[in-house]
């Protein structure tokens, strides 16, 4: 089966051969060393200062999602969360569960978020922003140079869940004053489902020692402490790890420029092969991660069915009201073009057959 999904993701050859090998033990001088490299190497991903933090979880991105609200946030916020679909309303979840004062961006179907949207909240004593950057389940791409100026000028922490843009779109911490980065194994970096990965900007990390947590796996000042001696408090994904160390290597010697520019070429590349195709690709802006197609009858699940079951290609369904109507094709992992050359045929063998 090819993967043309965001997550889990077709792996690379030397991801798969980290995997074959036994899981050693963890709370080794070596294995301190690798955590301490995988930091090091992911702050120079994100273009992080040297004063960054990255904390290692062993939890989906919807985990670290809400150890960043009970870490970052407290009652005495005022918060604003921009959503636009699913995954910006499961930040009005957690911060619900938790207690978090806040007010919603709401974009509505199709609605891009633009200067005017986002102003009408302006001045209005809010001090943190939360953001899934790529909404995944849509597929806008947020304009990131807008929400940096939003929060520059009300003076307000930038909390980022990059899951799926980080190595697929250009990015950077530093340049964007970004104060949180939330990451995951299973997306851009390739690697299985695991761990999700947390990068506290210096300002964020004095506002978490502030912060009393009501948990004991999601406290951040108890990881901010152990990843000083490249170890996490409890028993980590090692093998995720090994992973991780794998492939940042593998990134940085190409670089992180190249590797968003392959991503960047394979989504071109699939946009105009199927622009003449009875499908609508939204107008919105798009990380260059993925491809949301829109039917105009109810076909979706016929057409991931026929690519599954008789092409061997899996897509990513989509959830929500848009579920029957639309299909998400990733441009992340260790595809070419050719693969995706394939793809559209069978798109096209099926949309065909409807005639």
């Amino acid at each position: 089966m090819k993967l043309f999904t965001v997550g889990p993701t077709q792996m690379y050859d030397s991801t798969l051969e980290v995997r074959a090998k036994s899981i050693p033990y963890f709370r080794t001088e070596e294995f301190s060393k690798l955590n301490h490299e995988n930091v090091k190497m992911l702050k120079e991903c994100l273009d992080a200062e040297e004063s960054t933090e990255i904390i290692m979880l062993t939890a989906s991105g919807t985990g670290a999602m809400e150890a960043v609200v009970m870490n970052c946030l407290n009652e005495n916020d005022k918060v604003l969360i921009i959503v636009g679909g699913t995954f910006g309303e499961r930040f009005v979840d957690i911060c619900q569960i938790h207690k978090i004062p806040f007010d919603v961006v709401k974009l509505e179907d199709g609605e891009t978020l633009t200067e005017e949207k986002l102003y009408q909240y302006n001045g209005q004593g809010y001090n943190a922003l939360l953001v899934n950057l790529h909404e995944t389940q849509t597929g806008q791409l947020y304009d990131i140079e807008l929400l940096d100026r939003f929060c520059k000028e009300n003076e307000m922490y930038f909390i980022v869940d990059a899951i799926s843009t980080f190595l697929c779109d250009p990015y950077s911490m530093r340049k964007y004053s970004i104060d949180v980065t939330i990451l995951s194994s299973q997306k851009g970096l390739c690697l299985a489902p695991g761990i999700s990965m947390v990068a506290l900007s210096e300002r964020m990390q004095k506002k978490v020692e502030k912060n009393s947590v009501l948990s004991l796996y999601f406290d951040f000042s108890d990881y901010l402490k152990n990843i000083k001696r490249g170890q996490t408090p409890f028993t980590p994904a090692v093998g995720i790890h090994y992973e991780l160390h794998d492939r940042l290597e593998k990134i940085l010697e190409r670089g992180v420029e190249a590797q968003v520019k392959e991503v960047e070429q394979r989504a071109l590349f699939f946009r105009k092969r199927i622009k003449n195709l009875p499908v609508e690709i939204p107008t919105f802006p798009l990380s260059n991660a993925m491809t949301p197609l829109l039917f105009e009858n109810e076909i979706a699940e016929g057409l991931v069915a026929f690519l599954k079951n008789e092409k061997g290609q899996m897509v990513n369904p989509t959830g929500g009201k848009l579920g029957k109507r639309s299909i998400r094709v990733s441009h992340i992992g260790n595809l070419k073009l050719c693969d995706y050359e394939e793809l559209a045929e069978n798109i096209e063998e099926f949309l065909i057959k409807l005639v």
